[in-house]
Formats: structure tokens, C-alpha cells, sequence
């Protein structure tokens, strides 16, 4: 069996396949830029929560993801204490209309042009053994997002048969291509586009 010549389960020779879904619709594109303002309704219970965790989150961004050891930040009250005056003001004035220093991207309003973008289709995205030994896979972190997809192909009239008897007859014949060329001595991909 050739590796570049697909066909369909009915024998015909497949030109091109690809799937179609994984839809996703959003209301606000969320992409926040500086040099304009939006109006933000917030929720100050978020806020209160980091504002109760945040030793465990400087700990965390210290010591695992940084490498380092908490006491020895000679400054760690300080920026703690920055940190938590910021949360306050912002849980404290929820609703707000200003011009935003931080973009905010929206990813699950970006996953249909990171599809089109990377040019995934399913066989890319990953199965149920790949889930099962991902660290976050945990009911709480909501990270699958189930899609239904289609699979579309265009596919040439000529049945498996047919396509063996092209490629038989060209085995035999020469090819001009600007010089002589057998249809053997091409590579198994030029074979293929050339018989499609």
C-alpha cells in the first residue's frame, strides 16, 4: 500500500481530508487595550481570596518556581504588603471605568483561531490517557473542552484499482520533466501527486 495514497472505505482515492467544528462563541472578544477605557465589574470575593492566599502564592512563586528560599527575601513584607494594598483598592471598588494596565485575553474565546491558527484537528488533540496522567486533570479545573467535529474530505472519483493501474502504466513509462526521469526514480510523494 502506498503511504501517501489514502482512499475512502468505499476505494476512492482521497485528496484532501480535514475536520470541521470545535465552535466557539463569545460575547466580548477580551483583548483590554491601555489606551482605552472599559467599564470592569468585578468580583470582590476573587479578590478577598487572594488577598487570603497570598503567603501561599508569593511562597509558591518564591520558592517552586523560582528556585529560592522565602527567608532569604530581605524585602518580602514589603511587596507583600504592595501586593495586598493593590487587591484591597480594587476589591473595595469593584466597579470601575478606566484604562487597563493588564491585557486580559480571553483563551477560551481564542480557541477556534488557535485551531485555525496551529492547524489542529482532533488526531492533535489529546486522549483520555494523556488526561489521566496530566497533573491538572481534576474535575475542578474544567480544562476539556469537549467539541463535536466532522470529518470532510474531497476524494477523486477513481476507485484503488484504478489508481494501480495509473501508477503500473507510469512505472512503465518515462517522465519529461526538462530531462528524462523514470517514474520509479521520483520520490514516493512525487509518485503520489503525480498520479492524483
Amino acid at each position: 500500500i502506498d503511504p501517501h495514497a489514502k482512499f475512502t472505505a468505499k476505494g476512492n482515492l482521497l485528496e484532501s481530508e480535514t475536520y470541521i467544528g470545535g465552535k466557539v462563541e463569545c460575547l466580548e472578544t477580551g483583548v483590554y487595550r491601555s489606551d482605552i477605557e472599559y467599564k470592569f465589574e468585578m468580583k470582590p470575593e476573587g479578590f478577598q481570596s487572594l488577598i487570603d492566599n497570598v503567603d501561599r502564592d508569593m511562597t509558591f512563586a518564591i520558592e517552586v518556581e523560582g528556585g529560592m528560599d522565602r527567608r532569604k527575601i530581605t524585602n518580602y513584607d514589603e511587596v507583600r504588603a504592595e501586593i495586598i494594598e493593590k487587591l484591597e483598592l480594587l476589591r473595595d471598588r469593584p466597579n470601575r471605568m478606566e484604562k487597563p494596565y493588564v491585557y486580559h485575553i480571553d483563551v477560551g474565546a481564542m480557541y477556534p483561531n488557535i485551531i485555525l491558527t496551529n492547524r489542529l484537528q482532533p488526531s492533535a488533540i489529546v486522549d483520555d490517557a494523556t488526561c489521566a496522567a496530566c497533573d491538572f486533570n481534576q474535575e475542578r479545573n474544567n480544562c476539556k473542552r469537549r467539541m463535536q467535529w466532522v470529518w470532510r474530505g474531497d476524494y477523486n472519483p477513481a476507485t484503488k484499482g484504478e489508481y494501480d493501474r495509473t501508477k503500473d502504466q507510469l512505472m512503465r513509462e518515462s517522465r519529461t520533466n526538462g530531462s528524462e526521469q523514470q517514474f520509479n526514480e521520483l520520490s514516493e510523494k512525487e509518485q503520489a501527486k503525480t498520479i492524483s
